[in-house]
């Protein structure tokens, strides 16, 4: 079912907590675009556009990117759009940048996976990968036919840097850290907030909204939040 209405939603989660997954499946239920700030940032940098440049030159000095560049990044993209609806997917990280968001759209729905950091650890922490396919392989419930080895292959499987314990710790320290801020400004503006734990669809509206759909999925908590009357 495609919802008529243009929404617009944004969606929170730690790495590892299966956003890519539940992303494709709120945009292909809904009709709306992914728009990932990963891949609009990649996609700038590769086309040398002038934000794109001052992206690189900041990531290549080891800065963190400014947060008015990041969101004049975000926004030039989705004023492209701005007859569609929508799902962000990494932004906004900070309470400047989902202040600069809420300035120019209205939000309809934060959602927030809300998966239990050692949930996160020991899934990531278990994934083999042989490195030519790109073959993954969870030693607690994909395992390969034998321990160590692709299938396919019977060449060695490696544990990539970003899925060691101590580098999985540190990833979801440091996103609880910066994103913690940002939820509890969503939690103040939003006056709607709900948990909710089985794969249905609930609608949640404020005041003056409309009702805003919440896709859940099977073992993730999603969190849906209706923008407060102003």
């Amino acid at each position: 079912m495609v919802l008529q209405r243009v929404i617009r939603a944004v969606i929170m989660g730690p790495p590892g907590s299966g956003k890519g997954t539940v992303s494709a499946r709120i945009t292909k239920t809904f009709g709306l675009q992914h728009m990932s700030s990963g891949d609009i940032l990649r996609a700038n940098i590769k086309e040398k556009t002038e934000l794109g440049l001052l992206m690189k030159s900041c990531i290549d000095q080891g800065q963190l990117v400014p947060d008015d560049i990041m969101s004049r990044l975000i926004l030039n993209d989705l004023r492209k759009i701005d007859n569609s609806g929508w799902l962000l997917d990494g932004f906004p990280r900070t309470v400047s940048q989902a202040e600069a968001l809420d300035y120019v759209y209205s939000v309809d729905t934060v959602i927030n996976l809300n998966v239990p950091f050692q949930t996160i650890k020991e899934r990531l922490t278990s994934r083999w990968t042989h490195i030519p396919s790109g073959r993954v392989y969870n030693t607690d419930f994909n395992p390969p036919k034998v321990p160590g080895l692709d299938d396919v292959t019977g060449e060695p499987l490696v544990q990539r840097d970003d899925d060691r314990p101590q580098t999985v710790t540190r990833r979801l320290k440091s996103y609880e850290t910066q994103t913690e801020p940002v939820l509890e400004y969503y939690r103040f503006w939003y006056h709607s907030f709900k948990v909710l734990d089985s794969l249905h669809l609930v609608h949640q509206g404020g005041n003056q909204k409309q009702s805003s759909p919440v896709l859940l999925k099977d073992d993730h908590t999603l969190v849906g939040l209706s923008h407060a009357s102003t």
